[in-house]
């Protein structure tokens, strides 16, 4: 993206005459025809029209050559950022096949008389399939769900849950339901926190939207409130994460109190082994709610059946152009062409390329690169400026000894050049409110309609030239050298992947400072740089605890699935090699991820006097989500930029968070445990203040908020 110029004096010719006249009063007062035909007013006009010539050259120089300084270093603004939201496509009518939603499916918001339509583009297809039901399972969670820190593999690849002492769970026979007469309770006789009933499907719904349809008992399940069911709806995901939450779209069985329909929007699922046979897994698990709010007995189920009603992809904000005509070619060297649309979004080395066809019928297709340097005068590359959507060839270029090199291959005269495909958008105009994208740009067979059911989030509009001056100091600080801490640390952050990195010299450690559990601090020898390197995530890497995110994007609306917390040996060798080439001879580089301190608060809050249990359960709610945004590895801490490395986390400020909740009065008890994924054998509890070593890094674990009222 060009640097913008810059002018030191905007006035013209017309402010400058003007500035003149209103000046004559004052100095010559006697001075009374300001006609353009008075002798003095023609003088007055050539001395503003020279001035206005040597304003020219003026603003030709301080700024201007700021600008020129920063593009020779290699400062460029950045480029906007396209918005991204999952959004989620409704089917007209249950289908008996499989049914395709491609990649690149346009959806839009509406358009207005004062506002133009916002496009987004599906980054990927999906595939909406029909459900097969496979079994109906009924068992108690918490007896019979018994798994090892790591899960068991079966021989399909799929997690493996047996079952515990007393924790057999009931098998329903399929072929039985719908009979006249036949039901069974869907939970245990006497309903308690914990039982499930798990439906066991044959295929993969990932991001699918299914309609169960219940059929029950009128009335049958007694003692709950059917504008607050005491259960959740759970899909299996294996791993750490294990069973995450469904969202829950419409309930219109009441708490299986009616006959009706239940619309679910799944997450991501995997294949899992309970009951000791493998499949896809749901299950309706009763909550603590239960306990003073529950069922008095099971309502009965008296037939089932499942349909698929729509899936979810994600979107960005963005158009996408195919095939763009960019002129013929005159076989020079460095030619020049511009797309139609911009700004451009960052392109797929794969699919966005130049197609160049000869006059002779034969078809070549030119790459992206970043620029010419590394181009042999054989390769078919180009440049693009994302800002401007200029397209650029290598140049050739008179070398010392008088021959010319060129850099990249030159399109052949008269040939035709045509962009094969690029996307343009971005910016923060694409962070549109939930519910706003909701016009098809095109027809889809069997698509009634389609809707984001969270607001988008990630645009950001192209850098400003004052952020490009405020990067050049660090820039000119580091080069292309890594000496200092901070220089490793700015040059690792430069990595695609990487959200932040710490150094840890050997004098970090504070010397007789101890800590809880196993943290420890490192041992630094003298001539090593150890580097924690904390990886980024997306919204598909967190495990969501509540059904109020606000932004599908943002880390802070759920616990973070440890596994994504891993540093993989791709991102670690991209590190490394570019550190390589910077750092010092006879300096060793020591790249590790962060150590994780796992955290879990249970707190007890009071609500306002009067608060009904809706509202406490808002409070609750908006209570965690605090929680889980506050300790959090990138957009916790007091800034809200990431949990600091190495900074002492203390109660008290904790107590200080959950108080400036909205709905809250006073945070009575809060307490702080060390915790560890998958051991639950292994906690701690910490009074007064967790200190951390430098290198590591607050995460939250599982939070509990209790409100009284």
């Amino acid at each position: 993206m060009p640097l913008p110029t810059v002018n030191l004096d905007d006035r013209r010719f017309d402010d400058i005459l003007d500035e003149a006249r209103r000046l004559i009063p004052q100095y010559c007062p006697e001075w009374t025809d300001h006609n353009a035909s008075d002798p003095g007013i023609a003088i007055i006009e050539i001395f503003a029209w020279m001035t206005d010539l040597l304003l020219y050259r003026v603003n030709q120089v301080p700024d201007k050559l700021l600008i020129a300084f920063l593009d020779m270093i290699g400062v460029q603004l950045a480029p906007p950022r396209a918005a991204g939201a999952p959004v989620t496509f409704y089917l007209s009518a249950p289908q008996d096949t499989p049914l395709a939603i491609a990649a690149g499916t346009e959806v839009a918001t509406l358009r207005t008389e004062v506002n133009e339509a916002i496009v987004f583009s599906t980054e990927r297809g999906g595939v909406v399939r029909p459900p097969t039901l496979l079994g109906l399972f009924s068992a108690n969670t918490l007896a019979q769900v018994r798994m090892d820190s790591d899960g068991l593999t079966g021989a399909d690849g799929g997690v493996t849950a047996g079952t515990g002492p007393g924790g057999a769970g009931t098998q329903h026979d399929l072929a039985q339901l719908g009979l006249p007469g036949h039901r069974f309770p869907i939970f245990q006789p006497e309903p308690r926190p914990g039982d499930a009933l798990f439906v066991q499907l044959a295929g993969d719904h990932s991001d699918h939207v299914l309609a169960l349809t219940f059929g029950v008992e009128l009335a049958g399940g007694a003692g709950v409130n059917p504008n607050h069911p005491p259960y959740v709806w759970e899909a299996w995901q294996g791993g750490v994460g294990r069973w995450a939450t469904c969202e829950v779209e419409y309930d219109g069985t009441q708490a299986f109190n009616v006959s009706g329909e239940l619309i679910l929007r799944l997450p991501a699922m995997r294949e899992g082994v309970f009951f000791d046979t493998s499949g896809y897994w749901l299950r309706c698990r009763l909550t603590n709610e239960q306990m003073h709010a529950g069922y008095k007995v099971s309502p009965d189920l008296e037939t089932l059946q499942i349909d698929a009603r729509g899936v979810t992809v994600p979107a960005r904000h963005a158009t996408i152009v195919r095939s763009e005509l960019l002129g013929q070619s005159s076989g020079v060297p460095g030619q020049r062409f511009r797309l139609l649309h911009g700004p451009v979004l960052n392109l797929d080395p794969e699919r966005d390329v130049i197609e160049v066809m000869t006059p002779e019928g034969d078809a070549h297709l030119y790459a992206p690169v970043t620029d010419f340097s590394a181009s042999a005068p054989d390769d078919r590359h180009f440049t693009l400026d994302t800002g401007s959507g200029e397209v650029s060839f290598g140049p050739s270029i008179l070398q010392p000894d008088g021959s010319v090199y060129r850099f990249g291959a030159v399109p052949a005269q008269d040939a035709t050049v045509r962009m094969r495909r690029y996307q343009y958008g971005g910016g923060a105009s694409g962070n549109v409110p939930a519910r706003t994208l909701t016009v098809l740009k095109s027809s889809i067979p069997y698509v009634a309609r389609v809707t984001n059911h969270a607001p988008a989030a990630g645009g950001r509009n192209g850098q400003l030239l004052e952020d490009a001056i405020q990067r050049v100091p660090t820039l000119l600080h580091t080069r292309t050298r890594a000496v200092t801490a901070d220089d490793y640390e700015h040059l690792a952050a430069q990595v695609p992947g990487v959200a932040r990195a710490r150094s840890v010299t050997p004098n970090m450690a504070t010397p007789g400072q101890t800590y809880p559990g196993q943290l420890r601090a490192l041992n630094v020898p003298p001539g090593q740089v150890t580097l924690a390197v904390l990886p980024s995530v997306s919204f598909e890497d967190q495990i969501v605890r509540g059904d109020d995110s606000t932004d599908p994007f943002a880390p802070l609306t759920g616990r973070i699935a440890p596994e994504r917390l891993t540093l993989s040996a791709e991102l670690r060798s991209a590190v490394q090699e570019d550190l390589d080439l910077r750092r010092p001879v006879g300096t060793t580089l020591d790249l590790r991820a962060p150590q994780y301190v796992w955290v879990s608060v249970t707190a007890t809050i009071r609500a306002y006097a009067g608060a009904s249990r809706p509202a406490r359960e808002d409070v609750r709610r908006r209570a965690t989500q605090a929680l889980y945004g506050y300790l959090n590895p990138y957009t916790g801490g007091p800034d809200g930029r990431g949990w600091p490395f190495g900074r002492t986390l203390s109660l008290s400020e904790l107590y200080g968070l959950l108080r400036g909740v909205s709905g809250v009065e006073v945070a009575e008890d809060v307490q702080v445990v060390l915790t560890e994924p998958g051991q639950p054998q292994q906690r701690e509890t910490i009074t007064g203040s967790l200190p951390l070593p430098p290198q590591a890094l607050i995460v939250s674990d599982v939070h509990h908020v209790r409100v009284d009222h």
